[in-house]
């Protein structure tokens, strides 16, 4: 029956739609944890209602979405997540500042990029980075690219957070959509740069869960093309970190990070023009079979700037 009503026309005026809202919302003052069947069958109202429509149901839509995240419960805060994503998908940067909820649903899913379930913080990621993205304006297009904005202050919290983590598998995350956000930023990345190098340079040495050192890969791949010229600043601490990845993974066999690697080191002493050619030099003569393979093979690929 439900299914029928939603293309009903009528429920677009609003009427119906509070009609079906009454019928299986979960009512205020209710013990939400306890309302299992009126939580998943607001889910299945909210992924049937579809653009136009949530913007104009916002005011209905948003207040359970707000009680379900701040839900003690994990489930909850999953099934908020799922529905904010379906709402930032379906709305205008106009609807979202009604009763400002922009700023309240934004508060609410950031307090979660730091949660400790794994799947609460694989969801409250991107779903952020979403709404950051409809709340504003690409930084790289902003006519005051070093002035401050609300995009500058997501990104600070976000590599405090990254920082402050220990877990592999939660690294994994936070570094998988720093890649996403160093392309959104584009050039404006580089007043975070020497953060955002940092923390890199700290998740390279995460070993027991390779995605994070491949992510890791792409992000600084990323910020030659956006960071450059300043991120020549960095390299050498760069090519020590990617030293010694090349050790590591060259004796345990890892011949995918090992590559990735190599082809880094290599773009990026071609980036920074021969600066880095007497360290390299200096890694002629490492013990190991790896690190001196790889400075090789960077000579040889690019031979022009050697001595």
């Amino acid at each position: 029956m439900v299914r029928s009503l939603l293309f009903d026309p009528e429920l677009h005026t609003g009427s119906l739609l509070e009609k079906i809202l009454l019928d299986i919302i979960i009512p205020l003052g209710d013990d939400i944890n306890k309302l299992h069947t009126p939580r998943y069958a607001f889910f299945w109202l909210m992924s049937h209602t579809k653009f136009p429509y949530i913007g104009i149901h916002l005011t209905k839509l948003a207040p359970p979405c707000l009680q379900l995240i701040s839900s003690s419960h994990d489930e909850n805060k999953v099934l908020a997540l799922k529905c904010f994503n379906l709402i930032i998908e379906n709305i205008g940067r106009s609807e979202m500042k009604v009763n400002n909820f922009d700023h309240v649903i934004c508060e609410e899913i950031m307090k979660l990029i730091k949660h400790p379930s794994l799947e609460v913080l694989e969801l409250s990621i991107p779903c952020s980075l979403s709404l950051m993205n409809l709340m504003t304006d690409p930084p790289h297009k902003l006519q005051e690219l070093w002035k401050p904005n609300s995009f500058d202050m997501y990104l600070l919290s976000y590599l405090e957070y990254a920082a402050y983590e220990t877990k592999s598998n939660r690294k994994r995350l936070y570094v998988k959509y720093l890649e996403r956000i160093i392309q959104t930023c584009r050039q404006a990345i580089i007043k975070h740069l020497k953060s955002i190098v940092t923390l890199l340079i700290e998740y390279m040495k995460v070993r027991d869960v390779k995605e994070v050192r491949l992510s890791c890969l792409k992000c600084l791949k990323l910020l030659l093309v956006h960071g450059w010229p300043r991120i020549c600043t960095h390299s050498i601490d760069i090519l020590m970190s990617c030293v010694n990845v090349i050790a590591e993974s060259h004796s345990e066999g890892n011949t995918n990070i090992y590559n990735e690697t190599r082809d880094f080191v290599l773009a990026l002493r071609t980036l920074c023009n021969g600066s880095l050619d007497k360290h390299l030099e200096c890694l002629k003569s490492f013990n190991n079979k790896g690190v001196t393979g790889m400075v090789a093979y960077v000579f040889e690929k690019n031979p022009s700037s050697s001595s």
